[in-house]
């Protein structure tokens, strides 16, 4: 299950890829307080693709000197 592909994030602005590096960081942090409260996730994966989608992301704008 990839969240989104490199290819993707390079047909995205600026400001679309903000929003989605936003958004992912805010599911991450979502399903890891869940988790660390002692509750039980529907998919531990889900912590894995969430990782590696911001790492693309954050990638790809190093990439293009968008940091």
């Amino acid at each position: 299950m990839t969240l989104i592909r490199p290819s993707e994030i390079r047909k995205m602005n600026k400001n679309q890829r903000l929003k989605k590096l936003e958004e992912y960081k805010r599911k991450l942090f979502t399903v890891s307080s869940e988790l660390s409260s002692g509750g039980s996730i529907e998919n531990p994966g889900q912590i894995a693709e969430y990782r590696k989608a911001i790492a693309r992301i954050l990638t790809i704008m190093t990439e293009l000197d968008e940091i």
